[in-house]
């Protein structure tokens, strides 16, 4: 290379296309823009998102009830903890706002990730299993079946625990008449939706 003033001339000889040549990947790099962190899903998902978002609009206003925002991040496909939407519905209640729009409600789903938090089938299935490595602790004769009440008591009062009503639903028409749930199976269900 010459130098013409404070400024580098380019190499008259180019490396061959088989040898990586270390400056032009990195003046490729500072050109192109960086990648968007959490890419907006395609058009025809945004409409099947509103479509669902609109499900949750009770009052016919175009927004939902900060309340319901996991139901509609979770039935819009996402992923997102207890602990996630709490926070996001303590943001809204401490600007006063009881009610969202959609685009609210997007930019949070934007926000848990690459297409909104949801698992891919690799880790649903790990998930799966660790779920159900799990509930087999609990599994004394390692039958594939534990007592509802035991059931019930583990999702009422550990971890992010469930209401009451939220078990009755879950456990709805699984339990057998000697009052076992197929743990395996329910878990099966509540990963593949």
């Amino acid at each position: 290379m010459s130098r013409k003033g404070n400024q580098l001339s380019p190499p008259s000889i180019r490396p061959s296309s088989t040898t990586p040549d270390f400056n032009q990947k990195g003046r490729s790099d500072m050109t192109a823009p960086p990648p968007h962190p959490n890419p907006k899903p395609e058009k025809s998902r945004i409409l099947e998102l509103h479509a669902v978002f609109l499900g949750h609009d009770t009052r016919g206003d175009n927004k939902i009830s900060i309340r319901h925002l996991g139901d509609c991040l979770r039935a819009m496909g996402a992923n997102p903890t207890e602990a996630m939407v709490s926070k996001h519905v303590r943001l809204f209640e401490a600007s006063t706002m009881q009610r969202m729009c959609f685009d609210e409600v997007m930019a949070i789903y934007c926000s848990l990730g690459k297409h909104g938090g949801v698992s891919s089938p690799r880790k649903k299935q790990i998930e799966e299993q660790q779920f159900i490595s799990s509930l087999r602790l609990f599994d004394t004769d390692n039958s594939g079946w534990m007592p509802a009440i035991r059931l019930r008591r583990i999702l009422t009062a550990t971890g992010e625990s469930m209401r009451s009503l939220e078990v009755d639903e879950l456990l709805s028409g699984r339990i057998n008449e000697q009052g076992l749930v197929d743990y395996k199976q329910l878990i099966h269900d509540i990963m593949h939706g």
